[in-house]
C-alpha cells in the first residue's frame, strides 16, 4: 500500500476524456454539458453531466448536493482531521482498554469497513486499511536515512492485521490487538463516487455523469452519446510509448501508480509502496489500471495490485474477481486478465 496518501493521486498515467459531444446519435434529443470542480478529499474532484435542456435545473442542483454531500462523508472517512469518526475509532483504537470493551460504530463507517474488509480477504492481505503503524516506520526511516531495525519492523509488524477486528454488526467493532490505526485513503474515494452514483442515478436516470477524484478514481455513469465515456489511457512510464483508449458505461475505472514517487533510504531507491502482509518496503515502480462495476472495489484492488506486482499471484487473485485490470512495472514486466484487451481499443 502507498506511504504516501497522496501517491494514489496519479503522477505518471494520464487519463484524459476523448471523443465525446453534446450530441447524442441523430434519434436521440440533444444533451447539454453542464461541468464543475472543486477541491476536496485532498485532490480535485471533477463532474461532467450530460442532461437534455429540461433537467439543467435538475442537474445543476445535483451538483450543488454533491458539494455538500463529499465534505459530509469525509468527516466520517478522513485521518487527516480529528473531528471525524475515522480519528474517533483510532482514539479507541488505541487507548488500554480497547481489548475488553466493543467500539460503537456510524452505520457508514461501518460500512466502508466492511468494504475494506471484503477486499483484504479476496487480495490474500495486500490491501490492508490497518497499514499505519507500517506507514509511520518507514516515513522516519526514510526521513532519518536509516533503514529500520528488525526489532522495530516487528513491533511495527505487530499492529497491523485486518483479521485482528471483529465486525459482531450493530455497528459494533471488537479489537483483538492493541494500537491498530485504521486508514482508508486507498478506498474511501471509490465510496464516495458510489455514493454519488447511486443518488444520480434515482435523480436523474436518463442522464449520463462522469465523476473522478485527481484523475485516478473515475466513475462513468451511462452514455453521453451512444458510444459510452470514452477515457485515453497513457502511460508516461519512460519505457512505455503506447496508449489505448477504453469506452466506458456504469463503470469505475481507479489507477494506482509508485512510478515517480520513489526515495533514497540509505543510498538505496524504494518506491513509496509497502507490503502490509511482510512489513517490507519495495523497491519496483509499479502501475495497475483496475475497471470495476463499483469504485470502492476499483480503488481498493489497485491499491493491492500494487503490492502484488506483475506475477502469477496477480493473475490467480484477478481470476477470483469479477475485474477487469492490468500492472505494469518499470522493469517492463506485465499482466492483465484475460477481458482486458477487450475493454480496450486502440486509437
Amino acid at each position: 500500500m502507498s506511504l504516501v496518501p497522496t501517491a494514489r493521486v496519479l503522477a505518471l498515467l494520464a487519463i484524459l476524456l476523448v471523443g465525446c459531444t453534446t450530441k447524442s446519435p441523430s434519434s436521440s434529443p440533444t444533451r447539454i454539458a453542464i461541468s464543475d470542480g472543486w477541491l476536496a478529499m485532498g485532490t480535485f474532484f471533477e463532474i461532467e453531466i450530460r442532461v437534455p435542456p429540461e433537467k439543467i435545473e435538475r442537474a445543476r442542483a445535483f451538483i450543488e448536493w454533491a458539494r455538500l454531500e463529499i465534505p459530509r462523508l469525509e468527516k466520517i472517512y478522513s485521518r487527516h482531521d480529528p473531528e471525524t469518526e475515522l480519528a474517533s475509532l483510532n482514539q479507541s483504537l488505541a487507548s488500554d482498554d480497547v481489548l475488553t470493551r466493543e467500539i460503537q460504530l456510524g452505520s457508514e463507517l461501518e460500512s466502508i469497513l466492511f468494504l475494506a474488509m471484503e477486499v483484504w480477504e479476496g487480495s490474500g492481505g495486500a490491501f490492508d486499511m490497518t497499514v499505519g503503524p507500517l506507514v509511520e516506520l518507514w516515513t522516519r526511516a526514510i526521513a532519518d536515512g536509516k533503514w529500520p531495525s528488525l526489532e522495530e519492523l516487528r513491533a511495527a509488524k505487530a499492529r497491523v492485521g485486518s483479521q485482528a477486528f471483529l465486525l459482531v454488526g450493530d455497528g459494533k467493532l471488537e479489537a483483538l490487538k492493541r494500537g491498530m490505526r485504521v486508514d482508508l485513503d486507498g478506498i474511501s474515494k471509490g465510496v464516495v463516487l458510489d455514493r454519488l452514483r447511486e443518488t444520480f442515478q434515482a435523480d436523474l436516470p436518463q442522464a449520463a455523469a462522469l465523476l473522478s477524484f485527481g484523475e485516478s478514481s473515475i466513475m462513468a455513469i451511462g452514455d453521453p452519446d451512444g458510444r459510452g465515456w470514452r477515457l485515453e489511457i497513457r502511460s508516461q512510464e519512460s519505457s512505455a510509448e503506447s496508449h489505448s483508449v477504453v469506452h466506458l458505461r456504469d463503470k469505475a475505472l481507479s489507477v494506482s501508480s509508485s512510478l515517480g514517487t520513489s526515495s533514497e533510504l540509505a543510498g538505496e531507491r524504494v518506491s513509496q509502496i509497502i507490503d502490509p502482509r511482510t512489513g517490507s518496503i519495495l523497491s519496483e515502480g509499479v502501475e495497475a489500471i483496475v475497471l470495476a462495476d463499483r469504485s470502492s472495489m476499483a480503488d481498493g484492488w489497485s491499491t493491492a495490485l500494487l503490492v502484488v506486482g506483475a506475477n502469477r499471484t496477480a493473475v490467480r487473485l484477478m481470476k477470483k474477481t469479477n475485474l477487469e485490470a492490468t500492472i505494469l512495472e518499470s522493469s517492463g514486466r506485465s499482466v492483465s486478465t484475460d477481458g482486458w484487451e477487450r475493454v480496450l481499443i486502440s486509437p
